[in-house]
């Protein structure tokens, strides 16, 4: 068998403590019954114990099948490479290409983003739907005053908004934002405007929620989404990237030779949300699901400048705009899909270049819900970069079920940085113990390795002098005979296998997983 994602070769030992389970019909009681079965089935002369997970023995005549599942505390450590979905720019990726090689903006868009050109954004306005205010009415103020229902409100005043089936809304004004009701009103035009709509206003001007203080560039409004309650925000595409910018990336990297990073990231950003389109009531959102924003607290005068002096700038395809993903770290190769992949040297910045991740057994089985861990396996990768790629599928096995999934979803569920990872060698597992040294409490003296722990002239050490003993495919024992339940025979353990004796079958070669089933246990 091939090499496998959990780095295990088969015909080495399976070291990691393992417990199995029988599917299937329950066979006839009695372990000398059900080992003769075994041997019938031709289980013997050897059959080495996989140390590959998911190892199944198929015991035909009953129906059943044994399979060796993974402790659910043993470890597996996952390397990777990249922080994201790695789709178009490389945030670090622009700021190392940026402060290390002197790329220019436009550079660093025309690396990413194969296949685009730049173009120019008309004057425009974005809706954004508030997503941490879902399901609730908009109360909102400013310090400058505001006008709601074509109506004006003082400063320091709070307008209370909630929208009523007919696109409209109830107005109440209260002094403060929680004090005595001033006026009501319905209107139809549900938004509560700033003193004056024109962009890049003064903070002062700014509305902001009761909230938390939140304040926001623009107006601000209510909808109905089906009955549930949305609040949206109607600002200047510019004055919301002034939002975007500084939460997307860091404005510090303008001080340390990052700024054409920054501007990079203004188009993008830009291109990104005239692409959008998500909602009647809103054009995009204000999480990751969209873009982050954070209103006009999250500002910043060196993403401000970022994005003033790309004014207009968005990237086009056939003249639309490109919805121009971006994440924060590519691990060294983007991922392709939209735009080509290419390799990304200026990664080599990032903090998550490389990374490693220890999850147990138990952790894989869970995020997969399929029982106890049999195999996790990567089937397939993009072939883009160092390890194969990304994955792109991955198929689990456990004791109650299979599941098979993206690589996205792999990352997900398993709360990686991202979906380009692989299994390294060893897993966190420890080495295979070496084989014990002779017990003199259990050999006289003169006795070999072929006969260490065992019966002199017993039928089990003959039959391993007869196999070759130590060379043998058995490998070297690791245990002192020992006797079956209810003194039924006696049995050995090498490294890989077991031999058995009993007086109807005499000394014959078993798998270990066999064995176990007749054996008491004492946990996994």
């Amino acid at each position: 068998m091939a090499k496998t994602e959990f780095g295990v070769r088969a015909g080495r030992p399976a070291w990691t403590r393992r417990r199995r389970y029988i599917a299937g019909p329950p066979a006839p009681r009695g372990f000398t019954a059900k080992l003769l079965r075994a041997s019938a089935l031709g289980i013997a002369p050897v059959l080495v114990i996989g140390a590959v997970t998911g190892v199944v023995v198929h015991l035909r005549s009953s129906g059943q099948d044994i399979r060796q599942t993974v402790a659910s505390d043993t470890p597996f450590t996952l390397s990777g490479h990249g922080n994201g979905h790695g789709r178009g720019m490389g945030q670090w990726g622009a700021y190392g290409y940026a402060k290390d090689q002197g790329w220019a903006a436009e550079r660093i868009l025309g690396h990413y983003y194969g296949g685009t050109t730049l173009g120019t954004l008309a004057d425009a306005q974005i809706s954004v739907r508030l997503q941490a205010r879902d399901d609730q009415p908009l109360d909102v103020y400013s310090d400058a005053g505001a006008v709601v229902a074509g109506k004006p409100v003082g400063p320091g005043e709070a307008v209370h908004l909630t929208p009523t089936a007919d696109g409209g809304a109830n107005v109440v004004v209260t002094r403060g934002c929680a004090g005595e009701v001033l006026w009501q009103d319905a209107t139809d035009h549900p938004w509560v405007d700033p003193v004056d709509l024109a962009p890049d206003r003064p903070a002062n001007e700014h509305l902001k929620l009761c909230a938390g203080d939140t304040p926001y560039r623009g107006a601000l409004g209510v909808a109905l989404d089906g009955a549930t309650v949305r609040t949206v925000n109607v600002l200047d595409m510019d004055d919301y990237l002034l939002g975007v910018v500084p939460a997307e990336a860091k404005a510090a990297w303008a001080d340390t030779g990052g700024a054409e990073a920054l501007r990079a990231q203004a188009v993008a950003a830009r291109s990104y949300a005239a692409a959008e389109n998500r909602e009647e009531y809103a054009k995009t959102c204000d999480t990751q699901s969209c873009q982050v924003y954070g209103g006009s607290a999250k500002e910043d005068p060196r993403t401000a400048d970022a994005v003033r002096s790309t004014k207009g700038m968005i990237l086009t395809k056939d003249n639309k705009p490109v919805a121009a993903e971006f994440s924060s770290s590519t691990g060294g190769y983007t991922a392709g899909g939209e735009f080509p992949a290419v390799e990304d040297q200026g990664d080599t910045v990032s903090p998550n270049h490389d990374w490693t991740v220890t999850l147990t057994a138990g952790d894989i089985a869970s995020a997969f819900n399929v029982g106890d861990l049999e195999s996790f396996e990567v089937i397939t990768r993009n072939n883009f970069g160092v390890d194969g790629g990304r994955v792109t599928g991955v198929k689990v096995v456990g004791s109650s079920g299979t599941a098979e999934a993206t690589g996205a979803e792999a990352r997900s569920k398993l709360k990686l940085k991202s979906d380009w990872f692989t299994v390294g060698d060893g897993l966190g597992v420890p080495a295979p113990p070496a084989a014990p040294e002779p017990d003199s409490t259990l050999a006289s003296a003169g006795e070999d390795e072929d006969t260490v722990g065992t019966t002199e002239g017993s039928p089990i050490a003959e039959k391993y002098k007869e196999l070759g003993g130590v060379n043998s495919t058995l490998g070297a024992p690791i245990g002192p005979e020992m006797m079956l339940p209810s003194e039924a025979g006696k049995f050995r353990m090498y490294t890989n296998g077991t031999i058995i004796w009993t007086k109807k079958l005499g000394a014959q070669v078993i798998d270990a997983s066999v064995l176990r089933e007749w054996l008491p246990t004492g946990g996994s």
